[in-house]
């Protein structure tokens, strides 16, 4: 019989395989595949998430809300008028925002946060007699396996 299993690439994997072997499973009907992580991971349906470009895209319309409504009030009293001075105060609080963003965004997000990279799962592929089969289930289980498989021969 065939146990197939996948794990979180961690401390828990390690332990398993040892308490597996201090069971009287042999090395030679255990073994372990490590899976390939895709660097760029795409999910059309997560819009929650911004992307850089956005949040500075976000700021930069903020910013030319908050500049057009000052604009508009002092162009009351300029001699522009208040549509000119709110168009123009817009543009600039735009231009203003979006490269504030832009700039703390390269300077101090990329040396502060790193982006937490996800170690690939492992796959482990067991072979015992099915006698057996519930006493390695368990051990799987204990070492927080994320799924358990079985294959019959």
């Amino acid at each position: 019989m065939l146990i197939i299993s996948t794990f979180e690439h961690s401390v828990e994997v390690e332990e398993a395989l040892a308490v597996l072997e201090k069971t009287g499973l042999p090395r030679h009907q255990i073994m372990t595949v490590m899976m390939d992580n895709h660097d760029e991971r795409f999910d059309k349906n997560a819009k929650w998430h911004p992307s850089q470009k956005t949040l500075a895209f976000e700021s930069g319309m903020a910013g030319a809300t908050g500049l057009s409504v000052i604009g508009i009030c002092c162009g009351f009293v300029l001699p522009l008028g208040p549509i000119y001075v709110g168009i123009f105060s817009a543009l600039c609080g735009f231009v203003l925002g979006y490269t504030i963003t832009r700039v703390v965004q390269s300077s101090y997000f990329h040396k502060v946060i790193r982006k937490k990279e996800r170690l690939p799962e492992l796959a482990v592929i067991i072979q015992c007699p099915e006698g057996r089969f519930h006493d390695v289930q368990r051990v799987l289980w204990e070492y927080r396996a994320l799924s358990v498989g079985t294959l019959k021969q």
